[in-house]
């Protein structure tokens, strides 16, 4: 009986030291980049910072004056509105189309494959050589064509102001598939088939196979993008600088793109301060907005069940 308890107490031992092992690197990960990382950045909103006299004070005049930003300089409004119209728009059009996708992948429909490879290959293939890619199709391809087409003669997507803003969202729609796609149907390869032959023998169609089966059950993958999205409002940049470099015209900047900028630019230690109030202004923003989401994907959303 003694031999016993011994045995199961060295193996309770050896669970708690391997448990110990296996949560102390994404612990020490979280502290190291999350808490010192954003707690320095915290502090910094709060900082005045002299490099003359080489002495830091503390005061709110930074975080004052970045609110007071936000609502009056027609500049943050619009890069406001970019960022928020940018997330919808990849939301309303990107998710649906994703789920699509993979739902088609799922039933291993024909090319579904090659739909695979092609919507995953963004994801590998350097983004620096992606928008190479898209942006001699748009500027010179997608012209000439019409040009072959229709004998007319339009300027490239990029370059005409009527129409960057639709072909950047478009380019974040195509390259955001590749991990969404994998994702999703991952998610469906889960359903049993058991269920899915008992729906079609009471006569359900694709779409109600879909919609009360597959949707349902990957719910869960499907909520935890959504609210990731919106957490990263305002830290996305869209790809813009692989686009633009430093020089993305105003009306496509968002905040996550302002701030980085802002931030790469900065000449000295003393123009962080008000970058760090914007962030933390931006945080106090997102956090109840993400917080309200998710508990509306809880609440309102399909049950597996």
């Amino acid at each position: 009986m003694r031999n016993t308890q011994k045995s199961m107490m060295s193996g309770k031992r050896k669970d708690v030291i391997f448990y110990v092992l296996m949560m102390a690197f994404p612990v020490i990960q979280f502290i190291v980049f999350y808490i010192v990382v954003n707690g320095g950045s915290f502090l910094l909103a709060f900082q005045n910072i002299n490099i003359v006299t080489n002495t830091t004070t503390w005061t709110f005049d930074s975080v004052a004056r970045m609110a007071k930003m936000l609502v009056t300089d027609h500049g943050m409004l619009t890069i406001l509105k970019t960022s928020f119209v940018s997330y919808l728009l990849l939301l309303i059009i990107g998710t649906p189309l994703g789920l699509l996708f993979s739902y088609y992948i799922f039933k291993k429909l024909p090319l579904s494959g090659a739909f695979r490879v092609i919507l995953f290959l963004p994801s590998i293939i350097s983004a620096i050589v992606m928008v190479t890619i898209f942006q001699f199709i748009v500027e010179r391809a997608v012209p000439e064509l019409v040009r072959l087409l229709f004998h007319k003669t339009i300027p490239g997507l990029m370059e005409n102001t009527a129409t960057r803003f639709g072909t950047v969202i478009f380019y974040n729609i195509w390259v955001g598939f590749g991990t969404g796609v994998l994702m999703y149907a991952n998610g469906m390869s889960g359903i049993s088939q058991e269920i899915i032959d008992a729906a079609h023998v009471d006569g359900a169609t694709g779409f109600r196979e879909f919609w009360s089966i597959t949707l349902p059950s990957i719910f869960p993958t499907l909520s935890t993008f959504v609210i990731t999205g919106v957490a990263g409002i305002f830290t996305s940049q869209m790809n813009l600088f692989s686009f633009y470099g430093g020089a993305a015209p105003e009306d496509l900047q968002t905040f996550g793109y302002y701030l980085y900028m802002h931030t790469a630019a900065a000449a000295s230690r003393a123009e962080y301060p008000d970058v760090a109030a914007l962030g933390l202004l931006l945080s106090c923003v997102a956090i109840p907005l993400t917080m309200l989401v998710k508990w509306a994907m809880e609440k309102f959303g399909p049950s597996a069940d």
